[in-house]
């Protein structure tokens, strides 16, 4: 049997915590060399684009894809299907809209929690007010003691309302401040912005850091988008990514490199840091996420276990085995 997932039980069957965990210890499996998968899969489909993501975690005895297609202008789709890798099982077909974001957030939580120490982000900057912004504070928070939230985006309206909003649901002192500049003066500074396609804004200027601090961004991942200015990675001390592909994908990354402000001895990758016997040092830390297959069907594994505890979600037989 497959069960089949839509939005909204996707949602109610995420827990950031769960998935938190989860992706550690699938990424501890592949430091190991115990995922087999391949860089993203980008096709052209008129004025809109199509990319698959596959990956086999022997590991966890799972398998599956991510497949998504779309355009930024018009919205994106995306599908997850998740397998069970010693059997072949379909286990569930699910709508991976929200799973995207709550996945991104879970895997900053995630570097949050194995960058930083646990006293060392009391007071956080947000830089966006959309989904991510929401999924990622909230990961932060779930992994670190976290007394006040500054959020800035360009709409007023939208970051109080992020502010009333997460600061009742994460019951932390939320609070709109004026300027990105405000928000950047932090412990942790959190960036998830849409600064649109090949405009070349960045949300975030090097400047506005303190000297010491602990930067998460996630929202340059396409050669065409920016979100930060590259001397933030030029002052960095370490620089941890999520996959080796993120220097070929992110216009962010591009833009360093190209512009001399990269070095490869900054260079961390996430999944290295969870069998690390000491933690990251440095005065000023950022984190470039970018998403991976492996990311994505670890963080649908453990939504279909808690949507099975739940009872949620719709359960068909289909796929019949052909024996040759």
């Amino acid at each position: 049997m497959t069960l089949i997932l839509d939005n909204a039980a996707v949602v109610a069957s995420t827990d950031v915590g769960a998935i938190i965990d989860a992706l550690e210890d699938g990424l501890r499996a592949e430091a190991a060399g115990g995922v087999d998968t391949v860089p993203r899969i980008n096709l052209a489909a008129g004025g809109e684009f199509f990319r698959l993501m596959p990956v086999v975690i022997a590991g966890m005895d799972i398998m599956g894809f991510k497949v998504f297609n779309g355009s930024i202008a018009q919205g994106v789709r995306y599908v997850i299907g998740l397998y069970r890798a010693s059997s072949g099982e379909l286990l569930s077909l699910m709508d991976a809209s929200y799973l995207t974001a709550a996945r991104t957030g879970a895997t900053t939580g995630l570097a949050t929690r194995l960058i930083t120490q646990e006293d060392d982000v009391p007071v956080v900057g947000v830089i966006g007010s959309g989904l991510e912004a929401r999924t990622n504070l909230e990961a932060i928070c779930a992994v670190r003691t976290v007394r006040e939230v500054k959020v800035f985006s360009r709409d007023a309206g939208r970051r109080a309302r992020f502010a009333d909003e997460m600061g009742e649901r994460l019951q932390v002192d939320v609070r709109p401040v004026a300027s990105g500049a405000d928000a950047a003066d932090a412990d942790a500074v959190l960036v998830a912005t849409n600064t649109g396609m090949n405009t070349g804004r960045v949300a975030l200027e090097a400047e506005w850091l303190p000297s010491e601090a602990h930067v998460s961004t996630i929202g340059s991942t396409m050669p065409a988008l920016r979100e930060v200015e590259a001397e933030v990675f030029a002052r960095a001390d370490v620089v941890v990514v999520d996959t080796e592909h993120a220097r070929n994908e992110s216009g962010d990354l591009i833009a360093a490199v190209e512009g001399g402000q990269w070095s490869d001895d900054k260079l961390r990758l996430l999944h290295d840091l969870t069998t690390a016997a000491t933690p990251v040092a440095g005065a000023l830390t950022v984190f470039k996420s970018v998403g991976t297959a492996t990311q994505d069907i670890i963080a649908a594994a453990a939504t279909y276990e808690t949507a099975r505890a739940r009872g949620l979600g719709r359960n068909v037989d289909f796929l019949d085995l052909k024996v040759f």
